[in-house]
């Protein structure tokens, strides 16, 4: 502990947050972008990540899921004990959007609590046949949410780190406001 927060009583508020999404979408990706400032190399995550960012005001702790079909009934156990989620869809991954949609949406109707606060990352926005962001909102079903869920959509690149400090200074700046 700083001789600062011993003097001040300053206390960092702490969060956690889980990161979703089919395999291959680039969630550990994303996630060594925000803690290494540069992309490196991945390998399919098998169960569960868990990192920890420490920002001025916030300690985060990060439960990164393997999104393949057999990890995905353990997401519930963590979700439910969330103070955030996102939600990471691969932008170009046209053959497996219905898929990715019907998954989001259990996520946010049946394994989190009302008030969470959602970001959704449209990653891989590097690629060129990377959706536009506001047909994903539409198709995504966005607009259909429960006005109780708080969500925002961001274009992201884990590999070029695009929209990454966009998406998370918002998203952490919420954090630390709620908890």
């Amino acid at each position: 502990m700083s001789i600062f927060r011993k003097l001040f009583g300053k206390k960092t508020k702490e969060a956690n947050m889980t990161v979703c999404g089919l395999a291959n979408a680039g969630k550990t990706s994303v996630i060594n972008y925000l803690m290494h400032g540069d992309s490196k190399s991945t390998i399919p995550t098998m169960g569960v990540n868990i990192n920890q960012i420490e920002f001025p005001n916030l300690q985060l702790n990060i439960f990164d899921f393997g999104g393949q079909t057999g990890f995905r009934n353990f997401w519930a156990q963590i979700n439910e004990k969330s103070d955030a989620v996102v939600f990471i869809v691969d932008g170009n991954d046209k053959s497996n959007f219905e898929e990715a949609r019907e998954v989001f949406h259990t996520v946010i109707e049946t394994q989190i609590n009302e008030g969470l606060p959602v970001l959704i990352l449209l990653n891989k926005a590097d690629l060129s046949d990377c959706m536009p962001r506001s047909e994903f909102i539409q198709r995504f079903g966005l607009m259909d949410i429960k006005p109780n869920i708080s969500w925002a959509v961001y274009k992201t690149s884990a590999m070029s780190g695009k929209g990454l400090v966009e998406a998370f200074t918002y998203f952490v700046h919420l954090l630390e406001k709620e908890t």
